[in-house]
Order: structure tokens, then C-alpha cells, then sequence
């Protein structure tokens, strides 16, 4: 067994480690997508110092980790992600005390993670699950990371939560039809599209970046970044309808879906402009995915990836189903 810290030239070892890890997952194709896109990110972007360490047995990778110095974090904090490794401690602790070693060699003294590249690309480890297969567009993780990490002593802990809902009355009843039938009276409208243009995407920058600048681990993309992460090309492949929100002609809010299956909805996180929030928008934004689902043959919509404790304060959790639990962790160097 050996450790080597390289530059990658490609992504293509990294991409076969994942092939044998999570081969067997129906969602394979979107996540590897997605962790590439990822990677490549972070081996091209000017923003950021990537440091790949990789563990070896008989010439093949069996171990994976990164140290990921991204110039827009405050000073003395950089990211850690892209980890993989077999359910053995002296095994992650080879490939711990390794980027530990280089964090404090660049005079590190805070890591966040496990990430892939950007808070944008989270990677979170999963604290408790039903062992339900994953869905679409969640960050496929072993079970025994969480473990793993917290034998590593973590400064303090991020939980996330993915949900499901199989009876829509309760939500509708809770989330009230008001808020909707009175958008146009307030000059508020929703407009949905299956596909996704060059002007609505800079809209949906502009929105994220107003929305989660003070969320943890935020890092400020350029529109090119956000571009390189988030195409039109991509969202597309899986866009079930992305629902605009709009104030007269100003996009100024948005929540997109994703289909399982032919009974199955993901529902990503309303978003909405700070000035415009308090209003009961978010609400009818929710009132009308669920209004969709419904009249659509929908039996289950699962919420993904949700931080405990963000602005949704109001998430109706009656009759929802936490099935799944993730941790995201901050270390001392």
C-alpha cells in the first residue's frame, strides 16, 4: 500500500474508482456526471489550489481525498472532499493523516468537508438512513463514513435532512390555497418551463448568490463557474419543470423538480429573493408543485438535502418521512 500526493491530468482513475464503488446504484450515470464536472472544476479553476492524495495496492486506487484551497474562503480555511476509501481505519487514517499534512503545510487551520469542489458540489457523509436506494441528484456516500470522520474528532457538526411525502391533501391544507390564487393580485405570477435558457440561468445565479452568500461554506462562483457547474445542457437531462417566480417581468424566485420515476417528484429548495420573503410566495410556490403532483398521477415527492435549521422554517413536516440523515463536518488543523 503506498500514498502519493499528484496532479491529475484527467479524471478518468478517479471516475473507475467510482465505477467499482457504486456500480451497482440505479443513479450511477448523473452522479458520476456530476462528481467529474466537479473534479474537473477544481483541476481547472484559477480560484482554487486542488491536491489530490491517492492510495495504491498493486498499482490500482483504492483510496481517494483532496485538499481543496479555494482563494474565496476566509483565511486559514480550505475544503476537503472527494473522499473515498474502504471501510478500514488504518486505511483512512493513512489517508487523513496525509491531508492533514499538507493542510499545515499551506498553513491551514480549518478544513471543511467532505465535499466535492465547492459547497456548491456538497458531499455529505450519511448519519442515518432507512437504506432506501438513492435519489436522483443525491451524493451517492458509504454508510460507514460518518464513522470514519467522527473518529477524527471534528470541531463541530452540519446536518442535512432528505424527506418524502406520499399524501398531498396535508400539505395543501397546511400550505393554504391563498398565498396562490393571490399572487396576480399582487402583481406575482409562477411560470414553469421544461427547459432552462441563457437568461433564466443568470437569473438563477444572481438569485443563488443573494440567496446563500452567509450560508456555510460559501464560496462567491463567477457566472462562468456557475455556468461550468450548472448548464442549461445539464439541469435539462433531469428537469421534471422548473416553476419561475416572477414580480411583473423579474424572476425573483424559483424551485425546480426532477423525476424519479413516473410516480416519484424530487423537489430541490425554494429559493427567493431576501426583500421578497415573508410574503407567503414560498408557500404558494410549494402549494402549486404539489397542485402539479397531484393532478399528474404523483404518489411521492421526496425533499432533498435540506440543512436543519436554514430559512425554511415553515417546512410542513406532517405526514413527511426523514429517511435519510447527512453530516458535513469542520476540522482543526
Amino acid at each position: 500500500m503506498e500514498i502519493n500526493t499528484h496532479t491529475p491530468r484527467d479524471t478518468n482513475e478517479f471516475a473507475e474508482l467510482l465505477r467499482r464503488k457504486y456500480g451497482t446504484h440505479k443513479n450511477l450515470d448523473y452522479f458520476l456526471q456530476d462528481a467529474l464536472i466537479a473534479y474537473k472544476f477544481c483541476i481547472e479553476s484559477e480560484n482554487i489550489l486542488f491536491i489530490p492524495m491517492a492510495i495504491y495496492e498493486q498499482e490500482t486506487l483504492v483510496a481517494h481525498a483532496a485538499l481543496i484551497c479555494d482563494k474565496r474562503l476566509p483565511s486559514g480555511e480550505a475544503f476537503f472532499g472527494f473522499l473515498e476509501t474502504p471501510d478500514n481505519q488504518a486505511t483512512f487514517t493513512l489517508l487523513w493523516d496525509a491531508l492533514i499534512a499538507q493542510a499545515r503545510t499551506h498553513n491551514l487551520t480549518l478544513l471543511k468537508g467532505p465535499v466535492s469542489g465547492s459547497i456548491w458540489h456538497q458531499y455529505r457523509s450519511i448519519k442515518e438512513t432507512d437504506g432506501s436506494e438513492f435519489f436522483i441528484a443525491e451524493p451517492m456516500t458509504e454508510t460507514y463514513y460518518y464513522d470514519l470522520l467522527i473518529s477524527k474528532r471534528p470541531a463541530s457538526e452540519v446536518a442535512y435532512f432528505s424527506a418524502y411525502r406520499t399524501h398531498f391533501d396535508i400539505v395543501l391544507k397546511l400550505l393554504g390555497a391563498v398565498s396562490y390564487t393571490r399572487l396576480s393580485v399582487s402583481g406575482f405570477s409562477i411560470k414553469e418551463t421544461k427547459q432552462v435558457s441563457p437568461e433564466q440561468m443568470h437569473a438563477i445565479a444572481n438569485i443563488t448568490k443573494e440567496i446563500f452568500h452567509s450560508s456555510w461554506g460559501y464560496t462567491e462562483l463567477t457566472e462562468r463557474e456557475f455556468l461550468q457547474l450548472y448548464s442549461p445542457e445539464k439541469i435539462g437531462i433531469h428537469l421534471n419543470t422548473l416553476y419561475l417566480l416572477y414580480k411583473g417581468e423579474e424572476i425573483i424566485g424559483f424551485l425546480s423538480t426532477a423525476k424519479e420515476n413516473d410516480s416519484t417528484l424530487v423537489c430541490k429548495t425554494i429559493c427567493i429573493l431576501p426583500q421578497y420573503q415573508g410574503q407567503g410566495l414560498g408557500n404558494a410556490l410549494a402549494y402549486k408543485v404539489h397542485l402539479d403532483a397531484g393532478k399528474d398521477g404523483i404518489t411521492k415527492i421526496i425533499y432533498a438535502l435540506i440543512r436543519e435549521g436554514n430559512a425554511i422554517k415553515k417546512f410542513p413536516k406532517e405526514s413527511a418521512v426523514i429517511f435519510r440523515q447527512y453530516a458535513a463536518f469542520e476540522f482543526t488543523v
